[in-house]
């Protein structure tokens, strides 16, 4: 596997592992009621909106050959950076209006983030890679 195809596969594992935690969300902003379903739903929106952003720029990289796919994969990075950011902001949006749902909020933001990080090092090291 190249390096390329190593960092792709990684970042992509950590955007398709956020997906059950956005569902469990989904189906905590539909036990909520009134403005707290409102903001819960439109902080969902506004991870989904990132993560596509994120795909997108992981397909630029993937398009892009071995000789560019860094510049694009570090811009995928910040986009994946953003989607952490969304959930987080998310999860502190639900955790002050509504409890029941914030743990899956915390759960889903923390999840991510140690995913992210867990795989940090991977992903440098295969952008500093010389070849």
């Amino acid at each position: 596997m190249s390096t390329m195809d190593d960092y792709l596969a990684k970042a992509r594992a950590a955007l398709d592992g956020m997906q059950p935690r956005i569902d469990e969300l989904r189906a905590q902003a539909d036990q909520a009621q009134g403005t707290a379903k409102e903001r819960i739903q439109a902080g969902i929106v506004k991870v989904q909106e990132a993560q596509a952003k994120a795909r997108a720029q992981l397909e630029q990289a993937s398009k892009s050959g071995q000789g560019k796919w860094k510049s694009a994969a570090r811009q995928a990075d910040k986009a994946l950076n953003d989607v952490g950011a969304q959930l987080q902001l998310l999860a502190e949006q639900v955790q002050s209006s509504v409890s029941a749902a914030a743990p899956a909020a915390r759960r889903a933001w923390t999840a991510f983030r140690d995913e992210w990080n867990r795989g940090r090092g991977d992903r440098e090291r295969l952008l500093d890679d010389k070849g």
